[in-house]
């Protein structure tokens, strides 16, 4: 049995499904590496990863970062040494939906998270762009308390170091034409930290990294 084989054998015994798709993602794109393309995660998984929280159906969306496959390359590598089953875009292998995009919309490529699997090193879309997204969908263009909830946990998990939020890069992102939820973030995050300080999780002790960054000022032009 060779090395790939031995990987998808041990996909086998972890029982949680979110570290099952990670792992997976790792020996994926290991695979893809090799061929020159560099995958990153997006989707629901990338959001479990820097929530720390568990999806009861973890499907695994990738998107490439640095160079394009195609679909022989697809086929080759899916099939002929995954085994997975399925054509084109969509497959399965190890119990895990996988699925391929074409973009995978980044704005802050620079961002991007690495995270060491058994299999390889696997690359996570960036936690700024997953938070504002959220925060957008919270508020609108109706309220919705899933994403508003989503987006608090992030908030919480980058004000307790869970990961390095970029505040400077989230409060930009934010203030953007296409999210204009600037406001709404600076509120979020100050019940992200009540939360997370009548929860014990020392906020603000880790120093500048949890400094929220003013919003830009604008100067009015002067009038004729």
């Amino acid at each position: 049995m060779g090395r790939i084989d031995d990987a998808l054998l041990s996909l086998e015994g972890i029982e949680d499904g979110t570290e099952r798709a990670l792992q997976l993602a790792g020996l994926i794109s290991t695979l893809f590496k090799i061929r020159g393309v560099v995958l990153i995660v997006t989707g629901q998984l990338a959001y479990d990863s820097y929530a720390n929280t568990a999806s009861s159906e973890p499907e695994l969306e990738l998107a490439p970062l640095v160079g394009k496959w195609t679909c022989r390359t697809l086929q080759e590598i899916m099939v002929g040494q995954l085994h997975a089953e399925g054509s084109l875009y969509r497959w399965k292998t190890g119990g895990i939906p996988i699925r391929f995009q074409h973009d995978p919309g980044l704005t802050l490529r620079d961002l991007c998270r690495d995270y060491t699997t058994d299999h390889g090193m696997v690359k996570l879309f960036p936690v700024e762009e997953l938070a504002a997204q959220r925060i957008l969908a919270a508020v609108h263009p109706v309220p919705n308390p899933t994403a508003r909830q989503e987006a608090q946990q992030l908030l919480i998990n980058g004000l307790t170091d869970a990961f390095k939020m970029d505040w400077t890069a989230l409060r930009n992102l934010c203030h953007q034409p296409d999210y204009r939820v600037g406001e709404e973030l600076a509120q979020m995050r100050s019940a992200a930290k009540q939360e997370a300080d009548a929860l014990g999780l020392g906020v603000d002790s880790i120093g500048q990294s949890q400094t929220m960054p003013m919003p830009p000022v604008t100067e009015e032009a002067p009038s004729a």
